[in-house]
Parts: C-alpha cells; sequence; structure tokens
C-alpha cells in the first residue's frame, strides 16, 4: 500500500538562520574556516569542505586547481583520461598545488575500465595517498551500484570514498559500510529534470537533516549536492550539520567552466534616434549530465529505454571563479560571526534555524545590473 508521510519537507528558500550574540568571535578575520575531517575509514583531509560538481562544465581541472589552492575540496568528471588525469597531477605538483582534497571520479558504467585507469593511475603518475574517490550515479538504488562500491573499497582500501546520489535516510547505513562520504540530492540541481520526469526526490534541507543524523551515527559524513542558489545557501547547509556541499550552476557561468562565451542580442522597448535600443547579454552553457546533450556527447545517444533527466541552460556569465570563491569564504564566515561560531565545525552548533514564508525582499529585483 502506497504510503504518504503528512510531515511537510523543507527546501532551502523555506528557512533563515536565526542571528545570535556570540562570547568570543569579534570579527569574521578570527573565523577558523578549515576543518579537520576524520573518515570512517581511518583517513584525515583538512579543509573547507566546498566541492565543484562533478560535471562536465564545471569539474574540469582549471575549477578543480583554483578550488585545492583556496583549501577547499575538488572533484573532475569521469571522461577525463588517465593521462589527462596524470598530467594535471603533474601540473599541479610543479605549482605547489596540494592535490590531498582531489576527488577523481568514476562511474558504474564499464567498471573494470574505471578500475584499471585509477591503477594505471598509481603505477605511472604516483597516485598514492592521499587517494580520494567519487563513485557517481544519479540514482544509488540500484543494487549494482552498492557492489560496485564495496567492490571499489576492496580494491582501494586507504581511499577516500564519496558515493551518491541518494535522496533518503535508509540507505545511509548501507552505503557507509564501504563508503566515508555521501553524496545527498536527487532532482535538486539548476540543470536536473528527474522531479518533473520522475517525480522522485526531497527537499534538501529535510533531505540534510535525516542523513546527517544517520551518517554521523556511525561516523560517516554527508555531502549536500543540488540546490545552491546564493552563497547563504552553503551556510544553510553547514548549519544543517553536512560536512560538505557540492556547487554546480553557481560556478557554471564563470571564464574556468568549460566552454566559450556566448553573446546575445535583445531588442527593447526603448527607442533612441528612432531605434530600438540593442541590449547585449553573455551567457555560458550548462548542462545535466543525463540530459540529451550529455548522453549525445558522452555516451551514445539516448538509448530507447532513457528519457532525458537533465537540460541544457544558458548561464549569465560573471567572470572570474576568484570573486566567486571569496564570496563563498567571506560568506561563510560572516554567517559564523552572526551566530558566534568560532570555527566552521561550530556552525551546526550554534545554529538556530527558523521557517519562513518569505527570505528575500525582491522589490527591486527586476532593475538589477
Amino acid at each position: 500500500m502506497t504510503q504518504i508521510l503528512s510531515e511537510t519537507y523543507l527546501d532551502y528558500s523555506d528557512i533563515l538562520i536565526r542571528p545570535k550574540m556570540g562570547t568570543n568571535l569579534n570579527s569574521r578575520k578570527e573565523v577558523i574556516l578549515e576543518r579537520t575531517f576524520k573518515f570512517k575509514h581511518g583517513q584525515i583531509r583538512n579543509g573547507l569542505g566546498v566541492f565543484n560538481a562533478n560535471m562536465a562544465t564545471v569539474g574540469n581541472f582549471v575549477i578543480a586547481k583554483k578550488l585545492l589552492a583556496r583549501g577547499m575540496f575538488a572533484t573532475i568528471h569521469k571522461h577525463y583520461t588517465m593521462d589527462e588525469i596524470g598530467q594535471f597531477m603533474l601540473d599541479a605538483r610543479g605549482e605547489n598545488v596540494p592535490l590531498d582534497n582531489l576527488f577523481i571520479t568514476i562511474g558504474l558504467k564499464n567498471i573494470d575500465d574505471e578500475i584499471k585507469k585509477l591503477k594505471d593511475l598509481e603505477s605511472k603518475y604516483q597516485w598514492t595517498s592521499p587517494r580520494n574517490i567519487c563513485i557517481d550515479a544519479p540514482n544509488f538504488y540500484i543494487p549494482k551500484a552498492l557492489d560496485i562500491l564495496a567492490r571499489v573499497r576492496h580494491e582501494f582500501p586507504d581511499a577516500v570514498i564519496m558515493a551518491g546520489n541518494i535522496a533518503s535516510g535508509d540507505v545511509c547505513l548501507k552505503l557507509l559500510d564501504y563508503a566515508d562520504i555521501i553524496k545527498c540530492g536527487i532532482g535538486s540541481g539548476s540543470a536536473c529534470l528527474t522531479r518533473k520526469q520522475t517525480g522522485c526526490g526531497t527537499p534538501m534541507v529535510s533531505l540534510i537533516v535525516e542523513c546527517a543524523d544517520i551518517a554521523h551515527s556511525v561516523g560517516g559524513h554527508i555531502c549536500a549536492d543540488g540546490g545552491i542558489v546564493d552563497v547563504g545557501d552553503i551556510c544553510k547547509a553547514l548549519c544543517l550539520n553536512s560536512d560538505m556541499v557540492m556547487i554546480g550552476g553557481m560556478f557554471a557561468g564563470t571564464d574556468e567552466a568549460a566552454g566559450e562565451v556566448i553573446e546575445k542580442h535583445y531588442e527593447t522597448n526603448e527607442i533612441v534616434d528612432g531605434k530600438h535600443v540593442i541590449l547585449t547579454k553573455y551567457f555560458k552553457q550548462y548542462y545535466g549530465m543525463s540530459s540529451e546533450y550529455a548522453n549525445n556527447k558522452f555516451a551514445g545517444g539516448m538509448g530507447n529505454y532513457k528519457t532525458s533527466e537533465g537540460r541544457e541552460l544558458l548561464i549569465p556569465y560573471t567572470g572570474s571563479l576568484d570573486k566567486i570563491l571569496q564570496d563563498i569564504s567571506g560568506g561563510i564566515a560572516s554567517c559564523c560571526t552572526y551566530i558566534g561560531a568560532t570555527t566552521i565545525k561550530h556552525l551546526s552548533k550554534c545554529a538556530t534555524i527558523i521557517r519562513v514564508n518569505n527570505q528575500l525582499n525582491k522589490v527591486f529585483e527586476k532593475y538589477s545590473v
């Protein structure tokens, strides 16, 4: 019999973090943003738990290098070859960019080839401890996904393994037998159509609370993946007890994202010298990895058993990634000062979350430049 849960499930837009008086913090400059992560299978990593999404547009070497250089975490997408990854690692080492927090993504398809790629990376390019692996699947509820996760753990017992995605807490314990980090979020990304095409998904706020509670009870970690619109949403995820946050669309309009800047011209209603004023805007292409475009590019087409669960978007061009990364660090530090959290680790301990009907004043948003 179908079960209907009557509880209201919340998303980032449904909540705010209530400020409160602290005792030990007078400036955002005093906030310690680096955290020590002690993972379930014995590994230790240090950094600010912000990731780029392992998508083709933003999971590239340029973005990864900038995140790592700023003490954050990074993924690279699964379509890079072993030699491409190896050359990137050599270049990064030559530039003194730390690779401790770099996650190499593999998929479920052709797992023998994926494991061979990682083994060859070990032998040819000295990809040794610390090793970090992201096993990426849009749906980690299929039995094959758990079998592959167990195999990867067996092949790389000392690696930090991130696996996902999931949208309920019931599978956390099973996955954490082998994984260290569970990637949580289905259908919440801006380039995702899963909820529209399948009706499946869970709002991120409620999902984070549920999964974090279960994962932390056994020493596991979670990464909130999808639904990030503003830096404030990153702060909310961390306050809700997510250990890490993964970002796609926010990075997709930058110079460092894959693809060329696209110029478009729009005729306005304003008339000067008898002619309509033409407005020029700039964009970059962004697409979901389950979109028809991505399937055609990387998987030889959709196949007659699939539907497109992603879409192609033109994201407004935003310039350098550096500005966004500074906004992220600054926004998180400022959030800490509003609630008296001296370290990023203390955000969830200091936060009080309130449910709201409206979180932003948008009265003049249409006039913004």
